[in-house]
C-alpha cells in the first residue's frame, strides 16, 4: 500500500515500481528549481534539463473533475508515475508545489510507486502557530523553536511544507524579537538569565539576545516561505504582552480593582493612559512594514475585570453592565484602530482575532451577533471552541462570523504539553487518569476539531504548535486531518510513523504512546494551583506507576537506539533533537515515578518524624529531578521581572511548599507560578 500524507482525494495504484532513480529530467525551468528545494532531505536526487527520468510539468488541469475544484485549481494537482516517466498537472504555484512534494514523498529505497493521484484540500488554509518569542521576559526567555535561528526554520518550513502547511502565526509575546524604533526598552536584547555552569557546578548570570537580533533573518525566512506561497502570520497581543512595555513601564499597567488580589495585573496597558495607545498602534504598524502578511491579535481571556483607573470608568464602565463588557468595548475600539492603521501600510494585510472566550463558556447567540457588528468587516476569528463545550456549540460561532471567516480552533493540545516543564505528553495513555482531567487537550481532541472543521467546510485550521522537539505528531496531524483525511486515528498514527521514520517507524510510535508523565504538580502536597494537569496522584495510580517503571528498561534502550539510528542516517537526523528530548524526559521519569511513590506515602504516614523524612526524600528526588533538566535546558529558572515569579519548571516552587510545611512560623509567601499561561485558565 502505498503511505502518503496528507492522505490524497483520489489514488490509484497501477501495481509495481520505476527503475532506481537518481534525478529527473525536467524542461520547465521553475518547475525544476523547486524540485530542487523540495527535495531538501534528498540530496542523492538530481534534476536537470536533459538526463534523468522524464518529469513532464503540464500547467493545466482542464478535464480533471472533483467535488472542489476551486480547490483544486487553487491548490491541487493531478500526478501520474509511469515506468517511463511522470507528468505533473497544475493550474498555479500552489499545485506544483503540492505536487512536487507528494513526488518526493513517494520515494521508496529510491523508487516511485506506479499509480495516479488527483489531490486537493478540504480546507483553503492549514496553518499552525509557532513560539518565536512567548512569554518573552513575562514567564519565559527561550526554548525549543525560540531559540531558533535561519537554518533552523527553513528545516522546519521544509518539514511543514512536506506536511502541506500553508501558514505560519508566528507567536510573539513578551520582549518583541525584533527592533522597534523608538521603544529600544521592549526589545530582545541583552536580557540577564542564570544558566548552569556544569563545569564547575554553579549558576552563571549571562545576558541573552533573540537570535533574530543577534544575527537578522527574519526577512529572509518570510522570502523563503514567500517562494513557496506560505504565509506568514504576526501572533501577537491585542493589548496584552506587546512587547515589554508593561515590564518597564508598570505605571501604564490596567488598574486591578482594590479589593481582589488578581496575579495576572501585569500583562495589559491602560488605554487610558497617555502614550500606551499609541504605543500599541506603532507596534503594529512596525509589524506591517516588516512584511507580516496577517495578524492574529489574541484578547486575554481574563473577564472578571477590566482597569479601574478613573479615565477607564469614566470611558468604558460607564456604558457597560460588567467588567468583561467593559473590556470588550474597549478592545474592539482599540481592534477597529489597529485595522485603519496597519491597512493603511497593506491593504491586502489579514487581520483575525482570538478573542470572545471568557465565561460563560456557551454563549448567547446575541452576545455573539454584537461581537460580529462591533468588529471591522473582513475581521478573521483564529478561535473558536472545541473544549468543555458541546460540538454544537461550534455551529453557533460558524452561523455567527460565517464560515469563510473561521481560520481556527481551539487545537491547543501541543502548546498545552509546552507547560509541562519539558516533559513528554501526546495521547491520552500518556497521561494518569486522562478520564478524570478536566483539562482534555490531547491529540485526540485536536483531531476531533480538525474533523468537525473539514465536516462544516469552514475556511481554514489553525494546529498549535508551541513545541517541536519531541512532539511532532501533532503537526504530522494538523496537514493531515486539516488537509481533509477521513482515515482512523489508529491508521493515521502507524502510517505517520512509518512515513516520516521509515524502519523506526514502530519503535517511534511505541515510545510516543507508552511513556507515561506525570508532572511534579501532581504530587498531593503541591497545592499551587496549575491547571492543565490537576488530576493528583492517588493510591489507585499505583500499578500504573510501577507498570511505567517496568517498561523504563526497554523504553530508555529504544529511546537510545533511535538516538544511535538517527545519528548514523542524514535522511533522519533532522529527528535527532526529538529522540534527545525523549531521553531527557524519560530519565526524568523514572525519578518522578518515585517522587509520586513517596508523596503517596507522605499523605498516609502518621508518624511526624517519618513523614519528615519523606520530604527528605522528595526534596532530593526534586534535585535529582532537576539535574537532569539542567542538562539539556537553560531557562528553568523563574521569571519575576513583571513582579510576579513564574517558571515552567516545577522545582523551585516544590521547594517553597516543602518550607512552608516545615516553617509555617515563617512562610515564604512568594509563589512561584508554573506559567504565566497558567493564571487566565485559574477559572476553569
Amino acid at each position: 500500500m502505498i503511505n502518503i500524507l496528507p492522505e490524497p482525494k483520489l489514488l490509484r495504484e497501477s501495481g509495481g515500481f520505476t527503475a532506481p532513480i537518481s534525478g529527473f529530467r525536467v524542461c520547465d525551468e521553475e518547475a525544476r528549481e523547486l524540485a530542487r528545494l523540495r527535495f531538501w532531505n534528498h540530496p542523492e536526487i538530481a534534476f536537470s534539463a536533459d538526463e534523468g527520468l522524464p518529469l513532464t510539468v503540464v500547467s493545466s488541469l482542464d478535464g480533471v473533475d472533483c467535488e472542489r475544484r476551486d480547490l483544486l485549481l487553487d491548490q491541487g494537482y493531478a500526478l501520474d508515475v509511469a515506468a517511463d516517466g511522470v507528468t505533473l498537472r497544475h493550474e498555479g504555484r500552489v499545485g506544483l508545489i503540492n505536487g512536487l512534494t507528494t513526488l518526493k514523498l513517494l520515494l521508496e529505497d529510491g523508487r516511485l510507486p506506479l499509480c495516479s493521484i488527483v489531490d486537493w484540500p478540504s480546507l483553503p488554509v492549514r496553518a499552525i502557530a509557532q513560539t518565536f518569542s512567548w512569554y518573552a521576559g513575562y514567564g519565559r526567555l527561550g526554548f525549543d523553536s525560540q531559540l531558533w535561528g535561519y537554518d533552523e526554520w527553513a528545516e522546519y518550513l521544509n518539514i511543514c511544507l512536506d506536511n502541506k502547511i500553508n501558514q505560519f502565526n508566528l507567536v510573539m509575546y513578551g520582549y518583541w524579537p525584533f527592533d522597534l524604533p523608538g521603544h529600544p526598552e521592549t526589545v530582545f536584547r541583552d536580557v540577564p538569565v542564570k544558566i548552569w555552569n556544569a563545569e564547575n557546578r554553579r549558576w552563571l548570570t549571562v545576558r541573552y539576545t533573540h537570535p533574530n537580533l543577534e544575527e537578522p533573518f527574519l526577512d529572509r525566512f518570510i522570502q523563503l516561505a514567500h517562494k513557496f506561497c506560505v504565509k506568514i502570520f504576526a501572533y501577537v497581543g491585542l493589548n496584552s504582552y506587546n512587547g515589554a512595555y508593561t515590564i518597564k513601564h508598570p505605571e501604564a499597567r490596567m488598574k486591578p480593582p482594590a479589593t481582589q488580589g488578581f496575579l495576572n495585573d501585569f500583562d495589559s496597558l491602560c488605554l487610558s493612559y497617555p502614550g500606551t495607545h499609541d504605543y500599541i498602534i506603532e507596534s503594529m504598524e512596525h509589524i506591517a512594514r516588516l512584511g507580516f502578511d496577517g495578524y492574529t491579535l489574541e484578547e486575554s481571556e481574563e473577564g472578571f475585570w477590566f482597569c479601574e483607573c478613573e479615565g477607564c470608568r469614566k470611558r468604558w464602565h460607564a456604558i457597560s453592565k460588567t467588567p468583561g463588557e467593559a473590556k470588550h468595548k474597549a478592545n474592539m475600539w482599540l481592534l477597529n484602530d489597529i485595522w485603519n492603521a496597519v491597512k493603511a501600510i497593506n491593504p491586502d494585510i489579514v487581520i483575525g482575532i482570538r478573542a470572545f472566550r471568557q465565561p460563560p463558556l456557551e454563549k448567547d447567540p446575541e452576545f455573539l451577533r454584537e461581537c460580529v457588528e462591533t468588529m471591522p468587516k473582513g475581521i478573521k476569528l483564529f478561535w473558536a471552541p472545541g473544549l468543555y463545550v458541546p460540538e454544537g456549540e461550534f455551529d453557533k460561532w460558524c452561523d455567527a462570523f460565517g464560515k469563510d471567516n473561521i481560520w481556527g480552533r481551539d487545537s491547543e493540545a501541543n502548546s498545552i504539553t509546552s507547560t509541562m516543564g519539558r516533559l513528554y505528553r501526546t495521547f491520552q495513555s500518556n497521561m494518569l487518569r486522562y478520564e478524570d482531567e478536566a483539562n482534555e487537550q490531547t491529540i485526540e481532541t485536536d483531531i476531533r476539531q480538525h474533523r468537525g472543521s473539514v465536516q462544516r467546510g469552514v475556511h481554514g485550521i489553525n494546529g498549535f504548535m508551541f513545541e517541536w522537539y519531541g512532539l511532532p505528531m501533532h503537526l504530522f496531524a494538523h496537514g493531515n486531518f486539516g488537509w481533509g483525511s477521513r482515515m482512523s486515528n489508529e491508521e493515521f498514527y502507524a502510517r505517520a510513523a512509518e512515513l516520516n521514520f521509515g524502519k523506526l517507524g514502530g519503535d517511534v510510535l511505541w515510545v510516543m504512546e507508552n511513556m507515561l508523565t506525570i508532572h511534579e504538580s501532581q504530587l498531593p502536597l503541591y497545592t499551587t494551583a496549575f491547571p492543565f494537569q490537576k488530576n493528583k496522584v492517588q493510591p489507585q495510580d499505583v500499578p500504573a506507576i510501577e507498570a511505567a517503571k517496568a517498561r523504563h528498561p526497554r523504553m530508555l534502550e529504544t529511546i537510545h537506539r533511535l538516538q544511535r539510528a538517527a545519528w548514523d542516517d542524514p535522511v533522519l537526523r533532522p529527528w535527532l533533537p526529538h529522540f534527545d528530548k525523549w531521553e531527557n524526559a524519560e530519565r526524568r521519569n523514572i525519578v518522578i515515578y518515585d517522587m509520586a511513590l513517596a508523596g503517596l506515602r507522605y499523605e498516609a504516614e502518621t508518624d511526624p518524624v517519618k513523614k519528615d523524612a519523606i520530604l527528605d526524600e522528595i526534596l532530593d528526588l526534586n534535585e535529582r529531578d532537576f539535574a537532569i533538566a539542567k542538562e539539556m535546558f537553560f531557562d528553568i529558572n523563574p521569571v519575576g521581572e513583571t513582579g510576579v515569579k513564574s517558571c515552567m519548571f516545577p522545582y523551585h516552587e516544590m521547594k517553597r511548599l516543602i518550607h512552608n510545611i516545615r516553617h509555617p512560623e515563617a512562610p515564604d509567601n512568594a509563589i512561584i507560578c508554573s506559567g504565566v499561561e497558567a493564571l487566565g485558565w485559574l477559572w476553569l
